[in-house]
C-alpha cells in the first residue's frame, strides 16, 4: 500500500486529494481525503505526515496544476 496525493488548481489556492492505493496503483484504499491549501508544499506535508502515519516513509505525487 501507498499514498498518493494529487495537486489540482482551484480558485483560491489548489485543491489536494489524498488516497490510499494497493500495490498495484490500481484500487483504492478507503475513502480519499480531499482539502484545499494556499501551496503545493503544504500539501506535500500533509501527504508526508500520512504516509508516515502509515509507516510508510515516501508517497507519489501527480501533479496536474500549471
Amino acid at each position: 500500500m501507498f499514498v498518493r496525493l494529487r495537486i489540482e488548481e482551484a480558485d483560491d489556492g489548489f485543491r489536494a486529494t489524498l488516497s490510499r492505493r494497493d500495490d498495484d496503483s490500481k484500487a483504492m484504499m478507503g475513502d480519499p481525503e480531499t482539502f484545499l491549501v494556499k501551496t503545493k508544499d503544504e500539501a506535500k506535508r500533509r501527504a508526508r505526515a500520512l504516509a508516515r502515519e502509515l509507516g510508510h516513509s515516501t508517497y507519489r505525487v501527480i501533479d496536474k496544476a500549471k
